[in-house]
């Protein structure tokens, strides 16, 4: 019995050292699982977290570093970068050509574009500039237009021309030069697809050509506009001179490159015009003419001095009419033309027998009496819907042709 008690006694002793329930360095339940993870859901495992890892030994010996790469500028930022002399923009404001800046309506910032523009002003007043002559074209009216080579008219006054990319502007700057709407305009690229020839009086022609690059057509019909236009060029001896349509927003592309090498390369002169600077601010437009002008140092038959218009406005084409008119030899008959205007509108000097109707200052000839029936108010409201704008813009072109026909244009 004595030994059983002991080693009973003996189990529980060994039982207690090696089982005991007390421990030196307690740990928690938030040190072992993390005090961040929290699980509501019993059910859920606890995520035990990732071991920090030691940072890595820096390395003994000589580091070899690789070279920087050389941070590619954008063209955009180059173009920023540009400083116009003070005689462009001296010109683009003398000329009214640039898009005008939008600001917003209040004290402060009236006050600030009114302080701007006085600097501005400051700055460029030492810059003189030169006025050009209000001269006009004869009347111009359409006479031929040429698919293929063989329907060329024939060469009898010197004749100008006018090329660019599709969607450029071509026409629509021969109708503001001529103060007309015979040309056909169109916003979408490729509407002109034959060379046009437009007669100016009996002095010389003004020629329309399809634009070379994009527009809504197959790839051999552009092809065969190309081919046309070498063709009208390389054979065309009254040719004086070719003006080049470039849009002022985009300045010269790939396009453009490939035909100027071509009018290079046939020794044939021309002359860059940048149309729709009207879209342009006056900063990024001088930036844009002092680059063309810099492109076209590398060609030899190119007239320096590129050209800056806005048909929309109007601006720029004296300067361009007057270049015209100069090369072909019209200039001292378009000085007596406007003289003889000047006359006539003014002082009374020449005036016809009969008074000529719908001008200013002559009486017009009263309408016949006629009953109120429909078709008198369907005229009413035809001339409603024709009124404003369009209606001045279609009195003004019938009262310059009018003149132009009577002193001899």
């Amino acid at each position: 019995m004595s030994k059983r008690i002991f080693n009973a006694f003996g189990f529980f002793n060994a039982f207690s050292n090696n089982y005991s329930t007390k421990v030196k360095h307690p740990v928690s339940r938030s040190q072992v699982l993390g005090k961040s993870l929290k699980y509501p859901n019993e059910n859920r495992k606890p995520r035990i977290p990732s071991p920090k890892l030691k940072p890595l030994p820096k390395p003994t010996g000589r580091v070899v570093r690789r070279a920087k790469k050389e941070v590619n500028i954008s063209n955009r930022k180059l173009f920023k970068q540009i400083e116009p002399p003070q005689e462009v923009l001296k010109e683009i404001l003398a000329l009214n050509l640039a898009k005008p800046r939008k600001y917003k309506i209040g004290r402060y910032d009236t006050k600030v574009a009114a302080i701007g523009k006085k600097k501005l002003e400051q700055r460029l007043s030492n810059v003189e500039f030169e006025k050009d002559e209000h001269l006009e074209f004869p009347h111009l009216s359409f006479f031929a237009g040429a698919k293929v080579a063989t329907s060329f008219p024939t060469e009898k006054v010197p004749e100008i021309a006018f090329v660019g990319r599709s969607n450029v502007g071509k026409s629509s700057l021969i109708n503001t030069l001529a103060d007309t709407t015979v040309v056909k305009t169109s916003d979408k690229p490729g509407l002109t697809q034959q060379i046009n020839f437009f007669a100016a009086g009996n002095i010389f022609n003004l020629i329309d050509m399809p634009g070379y690059g994009f527009a809504y057509a197959k790839e051999e019909e552009r092809l065969r506009w190309k081919e046309l236009i070498e063709t009208y060029i390389s054979t065309r001896k009254t040719l004086k001179r070719i003006f080049i349509i470039v849009d002022a927003r985009h300045g010269i592309k790939l396009e453009d490159k490939k035909f100027l090498s071509m009018l290079d390369q046939k020794e044939v002169e021309f002359q860059i015009v940048l149309t729709k600077c009207d879209m342009v601010i006056s900063p990024e437009l001088a930036r844009r003419y002092t680059l063309v002008k810099e492109q076209l140092k590398i060609y030899r038959n190119v007239v320096e001095k590129p050209l800056m218009v806005s048909a929309k406005k109007n601006s720029g084409i004296l300067k361009l009419r007057n270049i015209i008119l100069a090369m072909v030899g019209g200039l001292e008959r378009a000085r007596e033309v406007a003289n003889r205007k000047k006359a006539f509108m003014f002082t009374g000097v020449g005036l016809p027998k009969k008074p000529l109707r719908g001008i200013d200052g002559f009486p017009r000839k009263p309408l016949p009496m006629r009953q109120k029936g429909p078709s008198y108010y369907f005229d009413l409201r035809k001339n409603f819907k024709n009124s404003g704008k369009q209606m001045n813009k279609r009195k003004k072109l019938n009262r310059n042709t009018t003149l132009r026909k009577y002193v001899g244009m």
